[in-house]
């Protein structure tokens, strides 16, 4: 448990450092102009694609049959003394599209970045890596008993291939450092996200409620990082937005980066070029994610599917029978919706990035 509260704090950490290096205000739109050097990559992490348990639903029977679409990690370093290349004035931040992290994961990267990159730039100390938190990715890459119960433990034919392309995705941006500007923007995306334990929250404080009147039961706020090189190379972007990666339900047996993978397929197709193979193109765009611990993307919500009306909110059931409470939308099966949720994130991110142009 020591160890294990240690490295979290080492991963909240690094995220905060990002955060204070960049200098990000939500009410600014440029964070820092020049004196960074910024790199970005992309690899699969692909993994296997049958007869592995997927992470997220915790569905003995939910095994791999398939590939939706693939999944990949996107890497990005910032440098802020380009002078001084140390991990002392670095930040390197990794969004995969995978169930979570994993400190085992995490340390095994580390160490096959020593082998691969002949500066100390991504440290345990420095670096962060997050999940995106689709449920249809591979399981058996946590070292956690409670986590590894339906993929019938251990998998390395999982864990050796996220290991190595986020070590590959973060060599790649390593390989990619230039001169850049960094800007930010921050907007509210609605449509796109409801809280599944709606009850729950209004066990909150009405004051506290009050405050979030404008976002309702769900955070909103849709941050973005925008990375434009000092020759007017533009490198890539990197937002959070709190939406679950479960547009994809738990009957889906192909692998798939779910909604957020999806958004990410659409910003790097529309930069890099409708020619440019997915996971190939120079722009990387990452949408990773935050705080969306109660927060749906089945936007229609929870209903009974033998009678289409409403769950009983308190006990998520209908007629005494929770098996029936199912929520869903908003396309008319799991493939569409995850396209609308993917794509509607995609669009407001490109609002974001297109209007983060100013300096200061």
């Amino acid at each position: 448990n020591d160890n294990r509260s240690s490295v979290s704090i080492i991963i909240m950490a690094s995220f905060t450092r990002l955060v204070v290096l960049l200098h990000v205000s939500l009410f600014s739109r440029v964070v820092f102009a020049g004196d960074f050097l910024v790199g970005a990559g992309i690899y699969d992490v692909t993994g296997p694609c049958a007869q592995v348990n997927f992470m997220g639903m915790a569905q003995p029977k939910q095994t791999g049959h398939g590939i939706h679409n693939r999944l990949r990690s996107r890497a990005f370093i910032f440098m802020e003394d380009v002078s001084d290349r140390t991990s002392e004035n670095t930040v390197c931040f990794v969004s995969v599209d995978t169930g979570m992290g994993s400190d085992i994961i995490t340390a095994r990267v580390i160490d096959r970045l020593q082998e691969l990159i002949p500066e100390e730039i991504c440290t345990i100390e420095n670096t962060s890596i997050s999940g995106t938190h689709t449920h249809s990715g591979p399981a058996g890459f946590l070292q956690y008993i409670l986590y590894q119960f339906t993929s019938l433990g251990w998998v390395e034919e999982t864990a050796s291939a996220f290991v190595e392309g986020i070590a590959q995705s973060i060599y790649r941006a390593y390989s990619n450092l230039q001169p850049a500007s960094v800007y930010s923007n921050s907007g509210l995306l609605y449509g796109s996200n409801i809280n599944r334990s709606p009850t729950s929250y209004l066990e909150n404080p009405q004051e506290e409620r009050d405050r979030y009147a404008d976002q309702g039961d769900t955070d909103k706020e849709m941050l973005l990082l925008k990375l434009v090189a000092d020759d007017g190379k533009e490198l890539g972007m990197l937002n959070w937005f709190a939406v679950h990666g479960t547009s994809m339900n738990n009957t889906n047996v192909l692998i798939s980066g779910d909604n957020k993978g999806y958004a990410s397929y659409l910003a790097e197709r529309y930069f890099n070029g409708p020619d440019v193979l997915a996971g190939k193109g120079d722009f990387v765009a990452a949408f990773a994610s935050t705080n969306l611990g109660d927060v749906s993307p089945n936007t229609d919500g929870a209903k009974c599917t033998d009678t289409g009306l409403p769950c009983e909110p308190y006990t998520s059931t209908c007629h005494g029978n929770n098996m029936v409470c199912i929520a869903s939308g908003p396309g008319k099966d799991m493939f569409e919706s995850t396209e609308i949720i993917g794509k509607k994130q995609f669009d407001f991110a490109l609002d974001l990035y297109k209007d983060a142009t100013e300096k200061n």
